[in-house]
């Protein structure tokens, strides 16, 4: 479910976008205004105050947002207002020219997407930059990293709930192969967790652990020093596709640590989820962190831009 709060009554396109204006004007921008139209809108309802902006006041709303606003803000208002399909495009695009740092996004992109939802970013994708997202993947990543992230993007997984479970039990022991071996290279590894749905993997992934005597497969999966990333991008990919609100929770927590706020992961999982499943993971959130996200943000961060995610989140209307 998503978090974000629309009033019951709307005002028009071209009001909003009026009401933009006014926060625009004047010696300084009014921020909280800003964030009390843009925040309490859906991504239909944003395109429409974009196309009526622009319109009526021949500039485009986005480059505007730009010019007024700065810092995570600033950022994190332009990603809200993207089409959230191009959002996507656009940030599997910009993690893939630091591939071995970034490869969490494309993680992300491609795991805790529906089939059809990844094949529309890659589309949208292909669009924007006319290539395609394999084609950089491809060029980009090297090694394990590389066949790991091919497998993601490339495939179309069965979404349904249907579970062959001596599959699921074979894998599980080619699995268990694997990563007792200690081979450099995965293969299989890569295959199964690459190209299997999400159901047959959470049944793998079960009798894995049965198997194990209560290990789970992130635990058994190979850590230490790796330069190229695969090792915490597999670990990332098997938990996205186990328990997608789980992973992401764990990337808020890791977000607001007490080294430090790591506020481009804090945007990309509220602006990305807010609209369609942030619920979900406040409620895991809470359980697991014994305290609300909200309570969360408001300790980690500050401004307006504190005040945007808390909007985004469902605090406040």
């Amino acid at each position: 479910m998503a978090t974000i709060k629309v009033p019951q009554v709307v005002p028009s396109p071209a009001e909003d976008a009026d009401a933009l204006l006014k926060a625009f004007q004047g010696w300084g921008t009014d921020e909280q205004a800003v964030i009390a139209v843009l925040a309490h809108r859906d991504a239909a309802q944003r395109k429409l105050i974009s196309l009526a902006y622009e319109q009526n006041y021949n500039e485009g709303l986005i480059q505007r947002l730009q010019s007024e606003l700065s810092g995570d803000f600033e950022r994190a208002v332009y990603h809200w207002m993207l089409d959230p399909v191009e959002r996507q495009a656009l940030m599997a695009n910009a993690a893939t020219k630091h591939i071995h740092e970034d490869y969490a996004v494309i993680v992300e992109i491609a795991c805790a997407n529906s089939p059809s939802e990844l094949l529309a970013v890659k589309q949208a994708y292909h669009g924007l930059y006319r290539r395609s997202l394999e084609e950089d993947v491809a060029a980009r990543a090297t090694g394990d990293l590389r066949s790991l992230l091919l497998a993601l993007v490339s495939t179309y997984r069965y979404d349904g709930d249907e579970v062959d479970d001596a599959l699921a039990q074979s894998e599980a022991k080619i699995i268990r192969e694997s990563v007792a071996d200690g081979a450099t290279h995965h293969g299989e590894l890569i295959r199964i967790v690459g190209t299997r749905s999400r159901a047959q993997l959470r049944a793998t992934f079960s009798w894995f652990r049965d198997d194990e005597h209560s290990t789970s497969i992130t635990k058994a999966l190979p850590r230490g020093a790796d330069p190229t990333g695969y090792s915490h991008a597999l670990r990332s990919a098997v938990r996205c596709m186990a328990d997608a609100d789980k992973y992401f929770v764990k990337v808020l927590r890791n977000a607001m640590h007490k080294s430090g706020t790591d506020e481009e992961s804090l945007t990309r999982v509220i602006v990305m989820h807010a609209e369609k499943d942030l619920k979900g993971i406040k409620d895991k959130f809470q359980k697991r962190a014994s305290v609300a996200l909200e309570q969360a943000i408001a300790r980690d961060t500050s401004g307006d831009y504190k005040s945007f995610l808390m909007a985004l989140v469902g605090s406040g209307l």
